[in-house]
């Protein structure tokens, strides 16, 4: 039954590879064989290929999808000629999270590509402090981690609440440490793949240079060799979001790799990677909700920034008292933004955060009490006392915490501004990039002096 069974998969993966390669243009057809030679060459020879493990970061765009059906035509061509082939890990994740729609398209790809029942290909996903097999069903993603939803709000709250800053430079630091949960329950991967740019690589090679310089971090010589090493710094910038008050220092886990996990970049080779084809049609993302925006916003949901830009115009504009969030088009019950719910904010602690009442002691709480709890303005010299560190009642220092999400004795560094050595300057300089790590303009409103 065994030498059955594997006659007729050997003959699906056969038909897959065949409809990818009906699926490729020429130019394609010959990248793919460099590619071969180059992961051949990777693993040491064609005699290693077999241990190789490879992983790759799958984003929401379609370029994410078409470097996937690539790489499945590689590792499938491979077996064909020989009697292994290399193992593919494909890690997806999305942020802030992965939206039921984007799941399901990421579930035909992978049909389509006879990926799920192939003991060579691992489907995952980060969920919650986790790292755990890939779900299409909606709300798998629901669980988020505790540390990016406190370090988001800090952020917000000391430096500035634009949705280019909320869901720009620093999504990159969250990236890097769901790269770096997953590389700490997988550490026999060999290589990640990616087809970025050279010149969107060295953008952000030299941006986390700089963020760990601002941080005044002295990075290990290694650092710059190997994708695990760089994932846990960056992570642990991350990490610093959390505890502005606290010193930066080195990861909780510092011991290296035995060898470096190096970055193999195909970009040179695979430039139809970069345009529109049929691949589209062969892995389903002809009509699908993916974008092709630039590589390094392929890990950022597009939907949720639009979102985050609608309600955060209308914070800014004048609003009457207790004028509750709702996007255009909604119906009329207002609905929680996905921006929202991928961070466990509740809708007062979303609003809260795009007014930034608690900073540069408390100079917007008033304006924000009267917009949204007009019923609070009588409590105003107590919600300063409490933030003050002052004696008050209980239930002013609850409303505090339940309206912005945030412990008191957080809020009271917001208030202050009193933040640990270096994270003030990297703040700062994550508030002047987008996701794209353009610069984005002055930050009109500084992080807390």
């Amino acid at each position: 039954m065994s030498i059955v069974h594997d006659q007729a998969m050997h003959f699906i993966y056969q038909q897959v590879l065949e409809r990818l390669l009906s699926h490729m243009s020429k130019e394609q057809r010959a990248s793919l064989q460099l590619l071969i030679q180059r992961l051949l060459v990777a693993a040491g020879g064609p005699e290693y290929i077999g241990t190789f493990r490879l992983l790759v970061v799958h984003g929401g765009d379609r370029r994410s999808a078409r470097l996937l059906a690539v790489l499945r035509a590689a590792q499938l061509s491979i077996a064909l000629r020989a009697p292994v082939t290399f193992k593919l890990r494909v890690l997806v994740t999305c942020l802030p999270a992965t939206s039921s729609a984007l799941l399901e398209q990421h579930e035909r790809t992978f049909n389509a590509l006879f990926m799920h029942d192939d003991p060579r290909v691992q489907l995952q996903m980060v969920e919650g402090a986790a790292v755990v097999p890939f779900c299409h069903q909606a709300g798998a993603t629901a669980g988020h981690l505790p540390l990016s939803r406190e370090a988001l709000l800090l952020f917000g709250h000391l430096v500035d609440a634009r949705p280019e800053a909320l869901l720009g430079s620093r999504t990159h630091l969250e990236l890097a440490d769901t790269v770096r949960l997953a590389l700490a329950g997988y550490p026999g991967a060999d290589a990640l793949i990616t087809a970025m740019p050279a010149s969107q690589r060295r953008r952000f090679a030299a941006w986390a240079r700089r963020s760990l310089r601002l941080a005044g971090i002295a990075c290990p010589g290694a650092l710059h060799h190997c994708v695990d090493s760089l994932a846990r710094w960056l992570g642990q910038l991350h990490a610093v979001a959390g505890v502005p008050g606290g010193p930066i220092g080195a990861p909780g886990s510092t011991q290296e790799r035995a060898l470096p996990l190096r970055v193999i970049v195909i970009d040179d080779l695979l430039t139809q990677l970069l345009t529109a084809g049929a691949l589209d049609l062969m892995t389903g993302w002809g009509n699908g909700p993916g974008h092709e925006g630039s590589p390094l916003a392929a890990f950022v949901d597009p939907l949720a920034l639009a979102q985050l830009h609608e309600i955060g115009g209308r914070c800014r504009a004048p609003a009457a008292p207790r004028q509750a969030l709702r996007l255009v088009n909604q119906a009329d019950a207002p609905q929680q933004p996905r921006f929202a719910k991928a961070y466990g904010l509740e809708q007062t602690q979303l609003a809260c955060l795009l007014y930034r009442p608690f900073a540069n002691q408390g100079a917007g709480l008033e304006r924000f009490l009267q917009c949204r709890h007009a019923d609070m303005l009588v409590a105003l010299p107590y919600l300063h006392r409490a933030l003050q560190g002052k004696s008050c009642p209980d239930a002013v220092k609850d409303w505090i915490v339940n309206t912005s999400g945030l412990p008191l004795a957080q809020l009271r560094l917001v208030y202050k501004g009193r933040l640990g050595p270096g994270v003030r300057p990297l703040l700062a300089s994550l508030a002047r990039r987008d996701v794209q790590l353009r610069f984005v303009g002055s930050v009109t409103r500084k992080a807390s002096s």
